[in-house]
């Protein structure tokens, strides 16, 4: 329940695009509840607004680690890839998204 209210908290300043505040709640989150693969996308998709794609990298792998099925965290994963100028990658994780949701319009147009 605390972990929740923490990512409630962060999407709030994320709504803000108030990044710093909202990464500190997602971190608290994630403290309060290790094993949570949406916390750990959320902060990603904190870390990628600003611009620090290789800790975002780390924490969209971990989300799809704790949950396979997590579109959105192969979603970020693959957009992460290719921020990282790592093409072969992204390209794995956007079929992942795919094979999970074959209609995911974002990651048919990322594939093209």
């Amino acid at each position: 329940r605390e972990a929740e209210s923490f990512k409630e908290q962060g999407n709030a300043y994320y709504a803000k695009k108030d990044y710093n505040e909202a990464y500190n709640y997602y971190t608290k989150a994630i403290d309060t509840c290790p094993n949570n693969a949406s916390y750990y996308g959320n902060r990603a998709a904190t870390l990628m607004m600003l611009g620090r794609f290789r800790e975002a990298l780390g924490d969209a792998q971990q989300s799809v680690r704790l949950d396979d099925s997590f579109v959105r965290g192969h979603l970020r994963e693959g957009k992460c890839h290719l921020s990282l100028g790592n093409a072969m990658a992204a390209s794995r994780c956007f079929q992942r998204v795919l094979e999970l949701d074959h209609k995911n319009t974002q990651a048919q147009q990322e594939v093209r």
